[in-house]
């Protein structure tokens, strides 16, 4: 079973324990208090134990369903079913293939898609679900892990009734991932069926209305990526968080974004700190387009060259400050 339902039926049993001891307790029933303080430790030991085993767990995912395609928890409509996980699947199998190899391609073979496929571990009864799992463990396994985390969480968003969060994944997601993502609300919305989906820490519910308002904008966005070249000085710099600032030669405009992992380690690597330098600066640009809304513009830096300021640019104080004191040594020498 996956480690986080295991845990929350332990945690269920142990309150439940902890209840039936604290009864015995204030009755003075020793049999009681003996048979219930035994699996109370019992219990607190099985959940010590498993948040060890849950470290190295395969990465793993739950899925379940709820509205028409579920009787109940007798069973769930196959084709439904197979259709439902197989998405999934193509969602993270998509996932992992853009952040090893950057953006897909509109259509063709999905790249490492056998590293990525994940097993049917488990059915689960309640509403109805699946547990689906990696076949290697967590520490051969963490790219897999974080992409799941990843769709689960796009997932959440993308249904979530705050627009900054929906805003926030599409930045996310490349033309290939928009149409799986499509595929997939449309296949819930259709068929009036909810999802619940636990991962990790996470854990939350798409009713119905949440997923017809994710298919709702998925099915009305448009992405477009571009890669642009632009001239000017890099005023924001923060290696822990990848973000970036520059100000524009041409318009003075400030443009911000995050950085490529690998761009930042290389300039790490060489030694260079290009805060307040003035740079040619590589650009994937994303516009995002929602009908009724302004485009969104996301930036992405994916290398940097150094460049001369132009004549014009106004030296800054410090700058300013540091060669007058040049200055004033080589006079006094």
């Amino acid at each position: 079973m996956l480690a986080q339902l295991e845990r929350q039926f332990l945690q269920a049993d142990l309150a439940q324990a902890r209840q039936l001891l604290a009864e015995g307790c204030a009755h003075n029933d020793p049999f009681a208090e003996s048979q219930y303080s035994q699996r109370v430790a019992r219990l607190e030991r099985e959940l010590t134990e498993l948040a060890v085993k849950a470290q190295s767990a395969p990465t793993g995912v739950a899925l379940f369903f709820g509205g028409r395609p579920v009787i109940g928890s007798h069973g769930i409509k196959a084709a439904f079913g197979t259709q439902a996980v197989g998405q999934f699947q193509k969602l993270v199998s998509q996932r992992y293939a853009a952040a090893e190899t950057g953006p897909l391609a509109s259509r063709g073979r999905v790249p490492m898609s056998e590293e990525t496929q994940l097993l049917v571990t488990d059915v689960v009864r309640g509403s109805f679900g699946f547990v689906l799992q990696g076949s290697q463990p967590a520490e051969s396994d963490a790219t897999l892990r974080q992409v799941v985390g990843e769709v689960a969480d796009t997932l959440s968003r993308m249904a979530s009734v705050d627009d900054a969060l929906f805003d926030e994944a599409s930045a996310r997601v490349d033309n290939r991932q928009l149409g799986a993502l499509k595929e997939f609300f449309k296949l819930l919305d259709d068929e009036g069926a909810s999802l619940r989906v636990v991962e990790g820490e996470r854990d939350f519910e798409l009713t119905t209305q949440a997923v017809q308002r994710a298919r709702q904008r998925v099915e009305a966005l448009v992405i477009e990526d571009r890669l642009e070249t632009h001239e000017g000085e890099i005023i924001g710099w923060a290696e822990y968080s990848l973000r970036f600032e520059v100000l524009l030669h041409a318009d003075r405009n400030v443009i911000v974004g995050s950085m490529l992992r690998e761009a930042m380690q290389k300039l790490l690597e060489e030694g260079v700190n290009p805060l307040h330098q003035h740079v040619s600066a590589r650009v994937k640009v994303r516009e995002v387009w929602l009908r009724n809304r302004a485009p969104r513009k996301t930036f992405v830096l994916q290398s940097v060259e150094r460049i001369g300021a132009p004549p014009d640019w106004p030296v800054r104080a410090a700058q300013q400050s540091i060669a007058t004191l040049s200055n004033d040594y080589n006079v006094k020498s």
